[in-house]
């Protein structure tokens, strides 16, 4: 499944530069303003030592305006057209304007394999299509080849050639895993987290760290560029930020609650026994295992009810965590009341886990 709305949003950061026009480039080159110094996350920090030039370069970017026309596009297979329509539902778009742009993103990724990448050979850094309001763009080494521009408006979609990137595709994926070993060997041990690198702008994120369990410093950052650097093989300004997790433990993320299949409602309960199914990716751990106590609203109507299950902190694989039982205490007889899943429109067309267990309405 393909589709762009979920994807990563860039590091890129310009300078205040005066656009400076390329000699026999067309496009439009950009001057951006420079960000403020004092931004930044406070659960977030990069290499002090490390002073990279920030990416992209105005003076080196060109905006393209384009003159192609969007080619007839293969209509999606069934399977694909109901993740579509689900997706669309989401994010508030019609269906035809979603499948046009995951039409538009795969039309993209084929355009930089079968015409980019040739012209760029091994100046190649990244290409990303366009991302949350963010423009398509094709990073580089160097400045823009007139060849690239001339390709590129050629084409039918809007984008900015950005040159001066600070490590090659191919460089990249010399450092990737070496920054990322020395960063585990150097970091303190015991809690999980995520590493990646942002090619253009040479830069290390480590994520999903329990802030509570952090000890590392400068020294670990700095253990992450000499081994990049070495692998390199030259001096380049990587940089290394770690991004800290710093919630609340008691935090909760909703669950959902099932009954038996053919369950029939008691007047006179005042509990009930439901079967707990939790979305998030758990790493394995069931969800009786980090269970919140439930949330218990009765009206006069129905008696509503919602679960919740505390984070866990750091990244989570998903290799699926069953499901656990749970009494619900209502405080009163349930009488003639509908049961009600708070969570349940969230469930967007999410299954049971079993076939002995039915939904509640939802609320």
């Amino acid at each position: 499944m393909w589709r762009s709305r979920a994807g990563a949003v860039g590091l890129a950061a310009a300078t205040a530069l005066t656009a400076v026009v390329l000699a026999g480039c067309g496009g439009t080159p950009l001057a951006q303003p420079a960000p403020d110094a004092g931004s930044g996350s406070p659960s977030s920090s990069s290499s002090p030592e490390q002073s990279a030039p920030l990416w992209p370069d105005a003076a080196r970017t060109v905006a393209i305006t384009p003159k192609g026309e969007r080619p007839p596009m293969p209509a999606p297979d069934e399977a694909e057209l109901q993740d579509l329509t689900s997706f669309a539902a989401q994010e508030g778009m019609t269906v035809e304007a979603m499948v046009r742009e995951q039409q538009d993103v795969r039309a993209f990724h084929d355009w930089v394999a079968s015409t980019v990448r040739p012209i760029l050979g091994d100046r190649y850094s990244e290409a990303r299509p366009e991302m949350e309001g963010d423009p398509a763009w094709i990073g580089f080494t160097g400045d823009v080849p007139p060849e690239l521009v001339a390709a590129a408006e050629a084409f039918y979609l809007p984008m900015e050639l950005r040159g001066g990137a600070l490590l090659t595709e191919a460089e990249a994926d010399r450092v990737r895993s070496v920054g990322t070993d020395a960063f585990a060997a150097a970091a303190p041990k015991g809690f999980g987290w995520s590493g990646s690198l942002d090619t253009p702008t040479a830069t290390f994120t480590y994520s999903g760290i329990p802030a509570e369990q952090w000890q590392g410093g400068d020294e670990v950052k700095a253990a992450v560029v000499a081994a990049a650097a070495k692998a390199l093989g030259r001096d380049a300004p990587f940089r290394v930020e770690v991004e800290l997790d710093d919630r609340d433990p008691k935090t909760t993320e909703p669950a959902f609650w099932y009954l038996p299949a053919g369950w029939t409602a008691d007047p006179t309960a005042t509990s009930i026994e439901v079967t707990v199914d939790s979305p998030q990716c758990a790493s394995g751990v069931n969800p009786g295992e980090r269970m919140a106590p439930p949330q218990v609203e009765v009206t006069d109507t129905q008696v509503r009810i919602a679960v919740s299950t505390y984070i866990l902190k750091g990244p989570q694989t998903c290799p699926g965590h069953g499901t656990a039982p749970l009494v619900v205490e209502l405080g009163q007889p349930l009488g003639d009341r509908t049961l009600v899943d708070v969570n349940g429109a969230l469930r967007e067309g999410r299954s049971a886990p079993s076939d002995g267990l039915v939904a509640p309405a939802a609320g």
